[in-house]
């Protein structure tokens, strides 16, 4: 288990006297960054903001709009991580982009503020404790077992595969049976996972255009909007199910959503209970998924890492993996966890709902406070060899909580994130006992923007039994 070390980090820049603008990005040195990054436009939000925070410091003043919305202030030292979404996070809430994320349907979860999310979030809580994770872990190992074990067509093919995809179809597998008690048949996964890939894909794209004009045309809707029509009619159609057939044993995840009251006419109360399961299949798919895929890719590049992560496995003697397995699986875990750090995500925004002073630095109300996980997560400040792949240091290292938010951090804080560490380490433990794996030649792992960070073009490799 790793340690954490909140102090021992290099301080942020020293606060001045009285609270002052944070330095100013040039307009025209922001114009040179990001012409620099045009050579590959699909990784640009990974290096535009980490290059503007590498070379302006802890805090910059990105853009002074005419509105106080329009006013954006980059951090990067986890000090002022800590006082944004930990320390102060009542001071600031999700930035409205956000709510594109939903694409017209009512907020979830996930994007909700204040009182109510509080109260959806007190209702859903039991069900991601430990207690009912260890409960819901055979479940979820029936449907990761039985998806791993239909790879070996793959094996006798011999043909390239997108593992990407292959371990988009697991997680929701085991996910669904799990979370809802459902069992879809394996056509239906297949199309759920694809449907929530392009719908994901959509959605930031519509976050992408928020400051845009509305009349302005999206390439993506038409796609998008029949991917979410696809996945909303799955939804639909289980919530409506037990709806009609109540559980009779002890209340699972989908009774507390049909228990749960909401405002509004029939209607808007279904679509509310809708976008409630869609926000938990979302935020319990798509990050254990991506996260998974960028293991693999990362093990599969870094051999001596490969070889202890195998030898970690076979030590359990190819027995069907258990929750009481994950303590004698550390090692994934912590190939789980870097993997992630390389992953990172592009950007995380808040808006101050208040007038703040972070660092000494004024925050003016309604203003963007944006951090950049991929730069702190590879901040050669923070982090020793920051561009080796290393899994050993979650083992070792002391690791400031607030440079690794795979999850995010404070109040906020991810509340499947245990959820994620048992899927995912069982998920790639049941793999590991029963392939090897080949990847195409001259591929390279390369950031794509979706809901969580893909592999651009997929994972392509071929499968051997071990």
């Amino acid at each position: 288990m790793r340690s954490i070390d909140t102090d021992s980090v290099a301080p942020a820049v020293p606060k001045p006297p009285v609270p002052r603008l944070p330095p100013r990005l040039p307009i025209h040195k922001a114009a040179l960054l990001g012409l620099s990054c045009l050579g590959d436009p699909t990784r640009l939000p990974y290096l535009l903001l980490p290059k503007i925070a590498n070379r302006y410091g802890d805090i910059v003043r990105l853009f002074t709009g005419p509105t106080p919305a329009l006013t954006l202030t980059l951090i990067n030292h986890p000090d002022y991580v800590d006082h944004v979404f930990t320390r102060h996070h009542d001071r600031y809430v999700k930035h409205e982009a956000t709510i594109e994320l939903v694409s017209g349907e009512p907020v979830a979860l996930p994007l909700l503020e204040g009182r109510e999310w509080k109260r959806v979030r007190s209702a859903f809580n039991p069900y991601f404790g430990e207690r009912a994770l260890a409960q819901a872990t055979p479940l979820m190992m029936e449907g990761i077992t039985e998806r791993v074990d239909a790879w070996s067509r793959h094996v006798h093919s011999g043909e390239l595969v997108d593992l990407e995809h292959e371990l988009g179809a697991v997680v929701m597998d085991g996910l669904m049976r799990s979370m809802f008690k459902v069992r879809l048949r394996p056509a239906e996964i297949d199309h759920a996972v694809d449907g929530a890939r392009r719908y994901g894909v959509y959605v930031i794209s519509r976050v992408a255009m928020h400051f845009l004009p509305r009349w302005l045309p999206n390439p993506l809707r038409r796609s998008g909007e029949e991917a979410k029509a696809e996945l909303f009619g799955i939804l639909d159609r289980f919530v409506q199910e037990r709806a009609g057939c109540p559980s009779t044993g002890t209340p699972d995840l989908v009774d507390t959503l049909l228990a749960l009251e909401f405002d509004g006419c029939p209607q808007i109360r279904e679509r509310r209970r809708r976008s409630e399961a869609a926000g938990l299949v979302f935020a319990g798919f798509e990050t254990t998924a991506a996260a998974l895929a960028w293991t693999i890719a990362l093990l599969c590049r870094n051999p001596i890492a490969l070889g202890k992560a195998y030898a970690e496995v076979d030590a359990l003697g190819g027995k069907t993996l258990a929750y009481d397995d994950l303590e004698n699986l550390k090692y994934l875990r912590a190939c789980f966890d870097e993997a992630q750090r390389f992953q990172a995500a592009p950007a995380n925004v808040r808006t101050a709902i208040e007038d703040d002073e972070v660092g000494g630095y004024f925050i003016p109300r309604g203003s963007q406070v944006i951090i950049t996980q991929y730069a702190l997560q590879r901040d050669p400040r923070f982090w020793n060899e920051p561009e080796r792949f290393n899994p050993d240091r979650f083992l070792t290292d002391k690791i400031n909580r607030n440079t690794f938010l795979p999850f995010s951090i404070g109040p906020r804080k991810c509340m499947g994130t245990r959820m994620a560490y048992i899927e995912g380490t069982l998920v790639l433990g049941a793999i590991l006992q029963r392939y090897a794996f080949q990847i195409r030649d001259g591929w390279t792992p390369m950031h794509r923007v979706r809901v969580s960070t893909g592999l651009a073009g997929g994972l392509p490799a071929r499968l051997f039994a071990r």
